[in-house]
């Protein structure tokens, strides 16, 4: 406090990006209806232009996100291989991989709601998140089509 700048903790601190900012149900809706592609990234690009003070945290978990989905992916093949999962099994097995991602996604919006909220009610500029998600809904298949195979797994099960 040498500074003599009164700050709150929990206060976001929007930078350059500021202009970006969005609702954070944008991009969980994102994850929901585009998938991963869209959304992880633009978890963490909303948290930076936030200025959320645990934007570091939600980028941890965006993180723990893509690696827990690698993770449960490879366990289930591993298991699949295995014969512990059979051709039946495995299709209901496969459904932790969306679960974990909207639960992840789930946690980081709630995460940002928070310093959204204060962001919004002192007058931050936000961005209507709408189009990116229609237009993320449209161009998913070009997208991936653009993916490698192992990363199209990791990213869009969701």
């Amino acid at each position: 406090m040498a500074d003599g700048v009164y700050r709150i903790i929990d206060e976001p601190a929007p930078g350059a990006l500021g202009h970006l900012t969005v609702n954070p149900l944008w991009p969980l809706l994102g994850l929901m209806l585009a998938g991963g592609w869209l959304a992880w990234p633009w978890f963490i690009l909303n948290a930076f232009a936030l200025g959320s003070p645990t934007r570091f945290k939600e980028t941890s978990l965006v993180v723990l996100g893509i690696a827990g989905t690698a993770a449960l992916a490879f366990g289930l093949f591993l298991a699949f291989e295995a014969g512990y999962l059979d051709r039946t099994s495995i299709k209901y097995a496969i459904l932790i991989l969306p679960v974990w991602k909207i639960g992840i996604g789930y946690y980081i919006y709630l995460i940002q709601a928070g310093s959204f909220g204060i962001y919004e009610y002192y007058g931050g500029l936000v961005r209507p998140g709408i189009v990116v998600v229609i237009a993320g809904f449209f161009l998913r298949e070009h997208v991936l089509d653009l993916l490698p195979e192992n990363l199209i797994l990791l990213l869009t099960l969701s």
